[in-house]
């Protein structure tokens, strides 16, 4: 039986890939990602409540199982759900937008979670860095876990890991009138007293996303989006075997979000952990 060991237990690897195949599928479902909601109607308060009680359970999970569920909710839902958002409305319909919104903010970052970067760099995440700007100044449901730390984290992700030639000016995904917006929502958030208050983590954030603001406002075009996303996927372009610093050669052919100078470094790395953790990309 091949096994997984998670906080010092050993568990059978695809009984647990199996459940975390299975726990993302009921939460893409409680979010209505396959039977969209019709125009003007939003989730109802029982239907809100299962889904939230879905996503507090996964980010309660220990640090590699919710990294596993994540991955899996990536590889199969994250077009899906994007496809959702960019039909709903914050205004008629605030509790399945903000719940969206709240599963993507959850994420892992693009540079270490590969399918939520094929995800943001694919024509599957289309329009999402403005709509999601936008629906940041104009207020959503603040949902727990999240926050406006949260939504700051997943706007970096967007703005570095995005199309930037959507955006007006092609400095980043996002129109320089919605950056504007969201710098100075971020100043209100800062002045505010309750900002102190925040989580050290969700403050950082804060902070980040408006130091990249400035910095985008003062490079010409896309530079330092373009040259800092370089920089991270630099340090993607090795065998996925973490012992081997061999240049790639070939992908995984289930998955394709790993890549391998040979067959021995795949074989090492599914027997590692890739085996709970390949999924293909829907």
């Amino acid at each position: 039986m091949s096994t997984i060991t998670i906080n010092g237990r050993s568990l059978d690897a695809q009984a647990f890939r199996d459940e975390a195949i299975s726990f993302t599928d009921m939460m893409a479902k409680n979010a209505r990602l396959d039977e969209p909601l019709p125009a003007g109607q939003d989730l109802s308060e029982a239907e809100d409540e299962e889904l939230q009680t879905q996503v507090r359970a996964m980010n309660v999970l220990p640090r590699q199982a919710k990294s596993i569920m994540l991955a899996a909710f990536c590889a199969k839902h994250a077009s899906k759900l994007a496809q959702n958002l960019r039909d709903l409305s914050l205004e008629t319909q605030p509790k399945a937008f903000s719940s969206h919104v709240q599963i993507l903010s959850l994420l892992p970052e693009a540079s270490e979670e590969p399918y939520y970067r094929m995800f943001l760099s694919s024509p599957d995440s289309r329009l999402l860095t403005n709509l999601i700007g936008n629906a940041f100044t104009r207020g959503l449901l603040w949902r727990n876990p999240s926050g406006p730390g949260f939504l700051c984290g997943l706007i970096i992700e967007l703005l570095f890991w995005c199309d930037t030639s959507e955006g007006d000016d092609k400095k980043s995904a996002m129109d320089a009138s919605i950056r504007r917006r969201v710098a100075r929502k971020i100043a209100s958030i800062k002045a505010h007293n309750n900002f102190q208050l925040l989580p050290v983590t969700q403050k950082a954030d804060i902070e980040r996303l408006d130091g990249i603001l400035t910095i985008i406002e003062q490079m010409p075009e896309d530079f330092y989006l373009k040259s800092t996303r370089d920089h991270l996927l630099g340090r993607q372009d090795c065998c996925a075997n973490q012992e081997c610093v061999d240049h790639p050669t070939m992908r995984c052919a289930r998955c394709r979000s790993v890549e391998y100078c040979g067959k021995k470094c795949q074989a090492k790395h599914w027997k590692n952990g890739h085996k709970v953790r390949c999924f293909a990309y829907e």
